[in-house]
This record gives C-alpha cells, sequence and structure tokens, in this order.
C-alpha cells in the first residue's frame, strides 16, 4: 500500500528536500504552503501542491476529501531575529496555524510528524523564552504532546 502523506511547508528548503525523500519512496506526497518562504523553484515533479495557510487547513475543500497516513508539519513561522517585528504573524502562523493542524491530523485520524526546534534547549532551558519565535515552537511542542496524550495521536 503506497502512503498518502502531506506535507506542511513543502515548498521551503527542508520542506522540498523532505517531499523528495518521500516521493522517491513511493509515497503519494501533497504540500500546504503559503510560499511565505517557500518557492515554486522548490517543487518536486511528482509531488502535488497546494497554495494556502495551515491556519485554514480544515477548510480547504482539496483535503476534505483526502484521507493521510502521514501529516508531517513543517509549516510554521521560522525567523528567529525577525519575530520581534512580527509578533502577530509568528503567533497566527505558529500558534493557531499549528492548533488547525492537530484538529486535522485528529479529524482524519493520521499520524503527526512535527519538526520543533532546539531553541528551548537554549540557555539551559530559559532558551524557549528568549523570543517570539522560540516561544511559540516551546509552546507547540508541549501543545503536540497534550494532544498525543488527550486524542491518542501518534
Amino acid at each position: 500500500m503506497k502512503n498518502k502523506v502531506l506535507v506542511t511547508g513543502g515548498a521551503g528548503f527542508i520542506g522540498s528536500n523532505l517531499c523528495k525523500a518521500l516521493h522517491t519512496k513511493g509515497c503519494s506526497v501533497v504540500s500546504l504552503d503559503n510560499y511565505s518562504t517557500g518557492v515554486i523553484e522548490n517543487h518536486i515533479d511528482g509531488v502535488r501542491y497546494l497554495n494556502g495557510s495551515t491556519i485554514n487547513i480544515g477548510n480547504i475543500g482539496e483535503l476534505q476529501t483526502e484521507d493521510f497516513d502521514v501529516i508531517y508539519h513543517l509549516g510554521e513561522y521560522a525567523r528567529v531575529e525577525q519575530s520581534f517585528d512580527d509578533v502577530k504573524s509568528v503567533i497566527e502562523s505558529n500558534l493557531h496555524g499549528t492548533a488547525a493542524v492537530l484538529e486535522f491530523v485528529r479529524e482524519k485520524g493520521a499520524k503527526l510528524v512535527y519538526a520543533g526546534s532546539s531553541t528551548k534547549y537554549a540557555d539551559g532551558g530559559i532558551g524557549k523564552d528568549q523570543s517570539p519565535y522560540a516561544w511559540t515552537k516551546a509552546s507547540n511542542t508541549n501543545l503536540v504532546q497534550r494532544y498525543g496524550d488527550w486524542f491518542g495521536i501518534d
């Protein structure tokens, strides 16, 4: 059976390499990216790309009828220094977007692979509070763990 996977942030550097590896292994791959940092030049032949935000993942019609085995969630705001100047976007993308992805995963009954951040370990663990980016990523790691506990998400 061919695994069907969704990669949020699939047009970014890491996401496109993940899409390529999954496609090469025979997976059916769909990417959801808002192209805030991802680019069309990163597209991989054989991967289906959707332009959209993780915040709206539950309302994207093309995804509603699909069943996914695994959802790789890479599609978050990923700029540490810039996060101080763009707090609203960081919170929308990272907190609200990840909450929406978790609800989507729960609805679909899929497994989740979440790309956390090592920033939460910086400076003996206080690094998680040193930028809006680090704080949201640390908070999301906790939220992902709680969803796993509460709802049996693998």
